[in-house]
C-alpha cells in the first residue's frame, strides 16, 4: 500500500517510493548524535534470528511498531552484524523486548562477558516457526520479514508479526543516560 500525500505547494509525494539519500545539510557527529539520544528512554530488546542450525541475538533500543493493519515492526540492526546475513536467509526474525530483572539477558546479548552460548542466558525456546523465543519475557514477538531499508550503517527489517506472547504483569526494562532504568540499582554500561 502506497500513501500519496498532498504537499501545501500543491504536489504529491509517493512515500513508498522515496529512497534515502545523503542529507545536502552538515550532520552532527556520531558523538554529539550518542549524546543526544542518551537522554531518551528505550525499551531493551534482544532481536533474534536463526537459520541453518545457527542463531544469533543482539540487544537493541531501536524498534517499534509500525503498522496496527496489518501487525508490523521494525528494527534497527547494524549492517555489518552477522544478524543480517540470518534474516534475509531465514526471512524471519523474533523480538523479546525485557523486563525489569532481565538485565543479564541484556548484557549478554550486547556482547559483555565471555558467554560461548549467549542462549544459556535466560528461558530460551522456539516459535513454530524455528525463531528463538524468549519463554518470560515482557514481550516476545515472531516475525515473517517482508521488507527491508538500507539506512546508511544500519538495515531496517520491517516483519509482519505473526506470534506474540506477553508478561503484562511485569514492568519494561528501559535504557537511558547510559544506565538500565527502573531496577533496584542502576547499572552503569560500559563503553
Amino acid at each position: 500500500m502506497s500513501h500519496n500525500l498532498r504537499l501545501i505547494d500543491g504536489g504529491a509525494v509517493n512515500h513508498a517510493h522515496i529512497p534515502l539519500k545523503s542529507c545536502s545539510s552538515p550532520t552532527i557527529s556520531p558523538r554529539e548524535f550518542k549524546d543526544v539520544m542518551a537522554g531518551l528512554a528505550f525499551t531493551v530488546a534482544v532481536a533474534a534470528a536463526s537459520h541453518a542450525g545457527e542463531r544469533v541475538g543482539r540487544t537493541i533500543t531501536s524498534f517499534m511498531p509500525l503498522s496496527a493493519e496489518p501487525p508490523l515492526l521494525i528494527i534497527s540492526i547494524d549492517a555489518s552484524s552477522r544478524m543480517v546475513d540470518l534474516i534475509a536467509a531465514s526471512r524471519r526474525f523474533s523480538v523479546a523486548a525485557l523486563a525489569r530483572g532481565q538485565e543479564e539477558i541484556a548484557d549478554v546479548f550486547a556482547g559483555k562477558g565471555n558467554h560461548p552460548d549467549r542462549f544459556s542466558i535466560g528461558d530460551w525456546d522456539v516459535w513454530p516457526s524455528g525463531s528463538p523465543r524468549l519463554a518470560d519475557a515482557l514481550l516476545s514477538m515472531d516475525c515473517e520479514l517482508v521488507g527491508s531499508i538500507d539506512a546508511a550503517d544500519h538495515i531496517l527489517f520491517v516483519g509482519a508479526i505473526t506470534e506474540a506472547m506477553s508478561g503484562p504483569l511485569r514492568k519494561s526494562l528501559l535504557w537511558s543516560e547510559r544506565a538500565y532504568t527502573g531496577t533496584a540499582a542502576p547499572r552503569a554500561r560500559q563503553t
